[in-house]
This record gives C-alpha cells, structure tokens and sequence, in this order.
C-alpha cells in the first residue's frame, strides 16, 4: 500500500521551467521558420501541462481517511490548499490557452513574423506563470513533505505507542518489528510516525511509533506532538503507553501520568500502561506511579525483559489469537 500522496508527480517550480524552457529553445529546430517557432511553443505546452497533471493527481482532501486529512492540515492550512490548487490549476489552463493561440497564430501568419508571435507568446505565457508563483511554490512545499511520510493503513489491526519523549518507544518498536526507528538518549529523537508490523499467524499487525507529547495544552503543541495526536485520535485499534521510571527519565512521574490520563480520554481506544526500564527503576519513581494506576505491565525494552507478555496483552486486546513466539518475527 501506498500513501495517498507517493503518486502525486512533483512538478519544478515556475522560474526553473521557465529556465528550463529558454534553455531548449536554441535546440529546437524545424522544417521551416514557422515550424520552428511553433515548436518551441509546443516545449512549453509540455512543462506547463506538468502543473495540471500535479493538482489533478493531488489527493481530493475531503475524500481522505481522517489520518491523511489531519496530517495535511498540521502541515499547512486546508483552505490556503484549496485556493492554491484552484489558482494553479487556473493558471496552468490559461497559460496553455495562451500558447495554443501563439502557435494558430503563428499558423496564420507571416513566416517573417513567426519568431516576434513567439517571443510576445513565450512571455506572456512566463507572466501568467510568475503571477501564480507563490501559490505553486507552496503546494510544491507541501506534497514534497507528505510524500515523505511513511505507509500507514487504517484498516490494519493497530498498535500505536505513544508516551512521552525518550521513554523507550523506539527501542520496544525496533525489538518486536523489523522497523528500524532512530534511537538516540535524548528527547525528541522521534521526529515523525514510523511504522512496523509483526505478523501473528493470518493476521498482520501495524505497530506505530509516535514521536513524545509532552503535557501541556493542544495549542501549544509543535508539529512533532501533533503528529502523534493525530495518529491516536484517527487510527483505531489500541494504544500503548509507556511509562519511564528510571533515574535517567526527563520527566517526572506527575507529567507522564497527567498524560497518561489526557490519551486515555483523547484516543477512545483501549490504553494498555507499560512501565519500561523495569530492570533500573528508581524505587521512588516506581512507588508513586503504582499508586496512581491499578495495575501495568513491567518491561525492559531494551533487555527484552516482558516483550512476550507485552505481546499476550497486546493480541487479547485486539481479539487475535497467540500462535507463535514474540521475537521470532
């Protein structure tokens, strides 16, 4: 499965196809001076019709799953999309009106003036393009950014792991997927969604590493945090949270169980607590968050301590029956 944006051919930005143009334009030759010059149009046709081709491809946003449609919109703005995509389109059908004219022109013209149709052509062409350029420019912004986002599929059966920052998500998605997140002993290492699947007898499971939320109001969130908001408020299936009591965690038990409580009530899914880094856990830190929830799973992602119960827990939740070893995937 593809993203919905990986199809979507990225055009070059105006003043390079302009560039591009005018660079072709002593190479193009014909039969006749007319022939010629009607050439040259028809070069530029082919450039301009690469900005129809682009918003004609662009995903139509309201027919998107709520998933695609909110990582759009954390990227820029709907309607600022929509409008750009009407101007380009705009743009992109009067600017090749524009040369179909040139070239009838040139047809029923004089041969002598066949280059002057061409150049008055070639620039008003160039200046519809230029009048449009922002917009362009930044529809070209946005899909470059989309097509890099990884495949997710909502209708797999889903894991999503979220916490806060530096907790250990990385680590249990790279010990129980073939995915290969960055790991690193810092915050915010996770940048984007990476996805992994593991495989338990005919069903294939979709484990998605969020990048760390930190508690603090909605509005205040960047767009790192909002990437995984959106993975847990629009992807079904359950949700894993893991919790870091190690002496080494950047954020205190209040913070991590504070967010705890705000993804329970955000995801309206299952919320399965893990503690991670069970085997060098702070005493204290572990004492007071027993106290604050009934009962969690104790792991280590990082030994590889709890992964099979994890993996029990995680599997009776989304109702697949266990048939074989964790960590033979």
């Amino acid at each position: 499965m593809l993203t919905p944006f990986e199809r979507v051919p990225v055009p070059p930005e105006v003043d390079d196809v302009i560039e591009i143009v005018l660079n072709r334009l002593p190479k193009i030759g014909g039969k006749t001076v007319k022939e010629r010059e009607i050439n040259r149009l028809l070069t530029y046709i082919n450039q301009v019709e690469k900005y129809s081709t682009f918003v004609n491809k662009f995903p139509r946003i309201e027919k998107l799953h709520p998933f695609y449609r909110e990582s759009i919109e954390i990227l820029a703005d709907i309607d600022r999309i929509k409008i750009c995509l009407f101007n380009t389109k705009r743009a992109a059908d009067l600017a090749m009106r524009t040369l179909r004219e040139g070239i009838q022109k040139i047809k029923s013209s004089d041969e002598d003036q066949a280059n002057e149709i061409m150049r008055k052509t070639f620039g008003r062409t160039s200046s519809i393009l230029r009048k449009n350029r922002e917009c362009t420019s930044f529809l070209i912004k946005v899909i470059v950014q989309l097509k890099k986002m990884m495949t997710v599929d909502p209708k797999l059966p889903t894991v999503i792991v979220a916490g806060s920052p530096n907790v250990g998500k990385s680590t249990l998605i790279s010990r129980i997927t073939r995915a290969k997140p960055e790991i690193a002993n810092y915050p915010f290492t996770t940048k984007d969604i990476h996805v992994g699947h593991i495989r338990e007898g005919d069903a294939l499971i979709q484990l998605i590493d969020t990048p760390g939320i930190l508690d603090r109001p909605n509005s205040e969130r960047n767009q790192i945090e909002l990437k995984s908001i959106n993975a847990l408020r629009n992807l079904s299936g359950i949700t894993v949270f893991m919790f870091d009591v190690s002496p080494f965690s950047y954020y205190g038990v209040d913070d991590q169980f504070s967010l705890y409580k705000e993804i329970r009530s955000l995801s309206g899914k299952k919320v399965i607590p893990v503690i991670n880094k069970i085997d060098e856990k702070d005493e204290t830190y572990y004492q007071t968050l027993m106290k604050l929830i009934d009962s969690a799973l104790e792991i280590s992602a990082e030994k590889g301590i709890g992964l099979e119960e994890l993996k029990k827990e995680i599997l009776k939740a989304l109702g697949i029956p266990l048939n074989r070893g964790l960590l033979d995937n």
